[in-house]
């Protein structure tokens, strides 16, 4: 809005108060002589202003020179132009401004400029008078820019070693964990509290929620391996590590750190089934030989074994079957995924047939 005053009055007693020796002027030059700050003031029915010397120094102008409106504005870096450029505009029209933006002072420098300015209202009901306020701000873009560097950094980095980042609270629950959530299917509800612990293996979440637990109660470095169902169904080895971010004091303001993927090894000394097949099993299925749902559902029916057994033989997911041994179903699997349940079921006691003119059969082994 406007305002008809910059500054009020200073009351007779106040003036009576002051040190003597000490002007306006003193505590504008204390100021000013930061290097950070400087001042204009002009009627705004003329171009000329009247810059303090700080305003010069900001500018990397000669003090001598005249400044003007127009001058000024040509400053603005040509990439703000368009959305700064108004801004004399703006206060003839009796519009106090605030903007920030680049300008490109004649040695070619650049500098980032906060301009806050306002407009005296004359007794004519129309702007006559502006005063403004500009910092130098550049020192703080740097920092910014340089912090979104190294932010860009680290996430090229998590983005080539890690396939899931994570942070939690201190208290140890789920906090940020956008990428845990798309690794497995699970919502943000669905993981909160020990939720995720869902996603995790059976055999598997004993030993991972006690190094989890030790971590968080001891403050220290947190390093687990441990089977990890993904949304495509099938569970996959992972290596999650993480450390607490400290406050001054010492107390835990947040948990942070990555899941790696870890396929084909694993430190406990069982090793995914994929890792105990015959070399064959490393080799890709033939596809006159894939699996079709009536021989698993046969092959079951022979073993014995439950869709539950199966799928822990079998290293997959119980959806995952039910996605295999229904003739109607749209998502086709991976023919690692085939290839594992074709083993688990070998070793369970039966042997596939594919015979040239025949439908794929089943028998005892």
């Amino acid at each position: 809005m406007p305002t008809r005053a910059l500054m009020r009055p200073q009351a007779q007693a106040e003036v009576a108060a002051a040190p003597r020796g000490f002007s306006s002027r003193h505590y504008l030059k204390l100021v000013e002589d930061t290097g950070k700050i400087g001042f204009w003031s002009a009627d705004l029915r003329s171009e000329r202003l009247d810059a303090s010397p700080g305003l010069y120094r900001i500018l990397g102008l000669d003090p001598a020179s005249e400044m003007t409106f127009g001058f000024g504005l040509d400053m603005i870096h040509p990439e703000d132009q368009a959305a700064h450029g108004d801004q004399i505009a703006v206060l003839r029209a009796g519009q106090p401004i605030s903007r920030e933006f680049r300008i490109i002072r004649p040695d070619r420098t650049q500098r980032w400029v906060l301009h806050h300015a306002e407009v005296m209202i004359g007794a004519d009901g129309r702007p006559n008078q502006g005063m403004g306020v500009v910092f130098d701000v550049t020192a703080q873009h740097e920092t910014k820019n340089a912090l979104m560097q190294r932010h860009d950094r680290l996430n090229a980095l998590i983005a080539a070693t890690a396939s899931v980042f994570w942070v939690n609270k201190a208290n140890g629950e789920p906090s940020e964990m956008p990428q845990w959530m798309a690794l497995t299917g699970q919502s943000y509800a669905q993981m909160q509290g020990l939720g995720w612990l869902d996603a995790v293996h059976p055999e598997d979440r004993s030993r991972t929620l006690a190094a989890w637990t030790t971590a968080v109660e001891h403050t220290a470095p947190y390093n687990t391996d441990y089977r990890v169902l993904c949304a495509d169904g099938i569970y996959r080895w992972f290596n999650a590590r993480g450390a607490p971010v400290l406050n001054k004091d010492g107390s835990v303001r947040e948990w942070v750190g990555v899941c790696l993927n870890v396929p084909g090894r694993t430190r406990y000394g069982t090793p995914p089934p994929e890792a105990a097949m015959p070399q064959v099993a490393a080799k890709a299925m033939p596809a006159e030989e894939s699996l079709i749902p009536s021989q698993i559902r046969a092959a079951r029916a022979i073993t014995g074994l439950s869709k539950e057994e199966l799928a822990a033989l079998a290293n997959v997911s119980v959806s995952t079957l039910n996605r295999l041994e229904d003739p109607d179903s749209a998502v086709r699997s991976r023919s690692e995924t085939l290839l594992a349940v074709r083993r688990a079921l070998e070793e369970a006691g039966v042997e596939f047939t594919f015979e040239a003119g025949k439908k794929p059969g089943i028998r005892e082994a």
